[in-house]
């Protein structure tokens, strides 16, 4: 399984909140940190914000050497269970994979509307280039970071920082927490 008891207090942690809703679309009050795609269309942001974060809970990648290899994995994944959640009414969703925007080229971009970024490494040179993409992918589009493999304290590193820099509607999605090193 994706998730343990332990991962889900630490996903809190990083900026979910207490209620589901809120939880799965960014929890920021201020309209100007608001995405285009929250601003354009928030109904359909949110349901496709819904969708994906009920499929990552089911995601169980193999151990992989590379980054590549995860956003591929994870790709093929939502592309394949996204297809079988759809209902006759809802509308087709695009996934696009390492596609370039005007903010920069994501890991995937899902319906125009939510970025994710993977992270493999997690040194320092790595969690601010993670920091960064993130930052300007989440001017367009709700953004997620997900991580594998990092420890705890560099996880609690990355969502402190976001903290502090008011970042904090860039949700950290953690996979395969390794001990602190």
């Amino acid at each position: 399984m994706a998730f343990d008891d332990d991962d889900i207090k630490k996903v809190f942690i990083a900026g979910l909140g207490a209620l589901a809703g809120a939880a799965i679309l960014q929890s920021h009050h201020d309209e100007k940190r608001k995405s285009r795609a929250e601003k354009n269309d928030p109904d359909g942001t949110k349901w496709i914000c819904e969708l994906v974060w009920d499929l990552l809970d089911d995601w169980e990648p193999p151990d992989y050497e590379c980054e590549d290899d995860y956003t591929d994995d994870l790709f093929r994944f939502l592309k394949r269970e996204i297809g079988e959640e759809l209902e006759e009414d809802d509308p087709d969703v695009t996934l696009e994979m390492r596609t370039g925007t005007l903010h920069g080229i994501p890991d995937i971009l899902i319906h125009d509307r939510l970025v994710l970024e993977l992270k493999l490494a997690s040194k320092k040179t790595e969690r601010d280039r993670l920091v960064g993409q993130c930052c300007e992918y989440s001017r367009g589009y709700v953004t997620w970071a997900i991580v594998m493999h990092w420890p705890d304290g560099r996880i609690d590193k990355l969502v402190d920082l976001l903290e502090a820099k008011s970042l904090n509607y860039i949700e950290v999605i953690p996979y395969d927490r390794v001990e602190d090193d």
